[in-house]
């Protein structure tokens, strides 16, 4: 399998080293940063390149690695699967709903195999917590992304470029909550601004209620000013039943009066990297717990919840791809 990345920065990272545990070789790198590009290629033994069509025409990879800043989406993913090969989309997949739309639309137009990393639905706590609730009706969901985030980061703290905590890091809790709930019809979202004076411009203190589909309630509580005990968590309420995800590797709660205790060993990280080899080998897209198609309506329901933030008013949630 021939493997490209466009974007070699931060979560890239990632990838790679769970790539490197599947003995999986990289042949092409992309960056707008120059001599990162031509630095990771160094270290992988591959081609570094400036321009994402260039790399896609000359290498024609099998797969697709694109992690760049969620504002910086306009035609990459739809111009790799476009190329045959298939992608996996570092998360969240644009902070605009329509490029996301065109993006899902060349990719089912071409039908390649399609994953985003939403690496909580790889992990042993959800598959676990599935089939604790097996059939159960779930009644509510809430969760939290509380952590400090380094005022140096090069774009995180940019509403234009990231998109806002909610939509950027926040996105693992809103689309785990859908995991296990389904989609959202409503939200009703409050910020905080200037709280650290340095981190972000955007609100860095956030709660959005949730109203979803199935007529469930839920809530997620983000702030990137303030590190926290179990800053990663979400907790699940049904009849005679609560579950906590302690993310990445602690299932806690109570089940028909039975006690739930376990401990998972792998977080999703690597998991899901796995996964998407897998389906790309035997072409199966079933393999894939996390689609594009999916990763877009956990976008609209955080656009929603930015657009609800700014006009005070419960908004609606535009499922449609």
């Amino acid at each position: 399998m021939k493997i490209a990345f466009i974007g070699v920065g931060g979560i890239a990272n990632n990838y790679r080293r769970s790539l490197k545990q599947l003995e999986r070789l990289i042949a092409a790198v992309c960056d707008i940063n120059g001599s990162r590009a031509s630095q990771i290629a160094v270290e992988e033994n591959a081609h570094p390149y400036a321009d994402h069509k260039e790399m896609l025409q000359k290498e024609k990879p099998d797969a697709v690695f694109i992690c760049i800043p969620p504002g910086a989406h306009t035609t990459q993913v739809s111009d790799a699967a476009r190329s045959g090969a298939a992608v996996f989309v570092a998360k969240p997949v644009a902070t605009d709903l329509e490029v996301a739309r065109r993006t899902h639309d060349a990719i089912s137009a071409v039908g390649v195999i399609n994953q985003v990393g939403y690496m909580a639905r790889y992990s042993d706590l959800t598959q676990k917590t599935r089939e604790v609730i097996g059939d159960r009706h779930l009644a509510m969901g809430f969760g939290r992304f509380l952590c400090r985030m380094g005022a140096s980061h090069p774009w995180w703290g940019k509403f234009t470029v990231s998109g806002g905590q909610m939509l950027e890091q926040s996105t693992h809790v809103f689309d785990l909550l859908r995991c296990f709930l389904g989609d959202v019809a409503y939200v009703s979202a409050y910020g905080v601004k200037d709280v650290s004076g340095s981190i972000a411009d955007f609100e860095e203190c956030t709660v959005c209620n949730l109203q979803f589909e199935s007529g469930a309630v839920g809530n997620v509580t983000s702030t990137c000013v303030a590190q926290a005990q179990d800053n990663f968590a979400a907790e699940l309420v049904g009849n005679d039943l609560y579950l906590k995800l302690s993310l990445d590797l602690k299932l806690r709660g109570q089940v028909d009066g039975k006690n739930i205790e376990y401990d998972g060993v792998e977080a999703g990280y690597y998991r899901q990297i796995e996964h998407f080899i897998q389906a790309v080998e035997s072409n199966n897209q079933a393999l894939v717990r996390s689609s594009y198609a999916d990763a877009v309506k956990t976008l609209a329901v955080t656009i929603a919840a930015n657009r609800s933030m700014a006009t005070g008013q419960v908004e609606p949630v535009q499922n449609t791809t």
